[in-house]
């Protein structure tokens, strides 16, 4: 197999608000990296102190990125804007983290976002699901098109929630600009982020096989809603696993 499986602290949001007992609660499932996801800016990502052993643990992995809040939040000239910036500048330095992702639709200047790069961060934007204004290939298309050294995270399913061919149009487009792949399902009467082995038919089987030629690290984005739904987890690790061992 050639990507490294990664999991988002938002696989398990709903289990508590300190992001230290999220990565603990992960920590048994061996992965390659944590997306540290963060919905509120101040509740969330400015309140938050990591502790040692999560320090500990994260500089031991391969891949570590940040989910920048996506709540009320307009990246832009203003005073919040700048206090997040800085405190995803600190945490990032602190875990060796490789990618920051944004949506696109929460920037409205792309002058604070493009000065990360400056100061060594990996800045990438996401593609938005059906709910978002901004969530076509064009649109990704033209904010990657002004080349201020954006990488491109591809949301399998936020493309999947419109069509299979989004999701092919999107790996054709945009292949050499990836930086990392979620990975997950929307479940739209819900509205959330559910598990691909749910859903495993064959035509889903084969979207995910073209993800694995890009050789990227894949987050897990499904959520569980209590702790007798981590086998869950462990369920889609080996689910990915084995279609793309045996794709080899």
């Amino acid at each position: 197999m050639q990507n490294p499986i990664c999991i988002s602290t938002g696989c398990v949001y709903q289990l508590s608000e300190d992001r230290n007992v999220l990565i603990d609660i992960l920590r048994p499932l061996s992965l390659a990296g944590v997306e540290l996801s963060f919905s509120h800016p101040r509740e969330h990502l400015l309140n938050f102190q990591i502790s040692e052993a999560s320090l500990e643990y994260l500089r031991g992995l391969e891949f570590n990125s940040i989910h920048a809040p996506w709540r009320e939040i307009v990246y832009g000239q203003n005073q919040i804007s700048e206090q997040v910036l800085a405190k995803m500048v600190e945490l990032y330095e602190q875990i060796n983290a490789r990618n920051i992702v944004f949506h696109q639709e929460q920037i409205e200047d792309y002058g604070p976002i493009t000065a990360l790069l400056k100061v060594g961060c990996a800045v990438s934007l996401e593609n938005g699901d059906w709910r978002k204004k901004e969530h076509s290939v064009e649109n990704v298309r033209l904010a990657l098109g002004k080349d201020r050294g954006f990488g491109f995270v591809f949301d399998f399913a936020h493309a999947l929630s419109f069509s299979a061919e989004e999701v092919r149009e999107y790996m054709k487009q945009f292949n050499s600009r990836l930086s990392e792949i979620h990975i997950s399902i929307m479940n739209k009467e819900s509205e959330t982020h559910d598990f691909l082995h749910k859903y495993d038919n064959q035509e889903i089987r084969e979207l995910l096989l073209s993800l694995n030629s890009a050789a990227m690290p894949m987050v897990l984005e499904a959520a569980v809603s209590a702790n007798e739904e981590l086998a869950l987890l462990k369920k889609e690790i080996e689910y990915l696993k084995e279609l793309w061992t045996s794709s080899v």
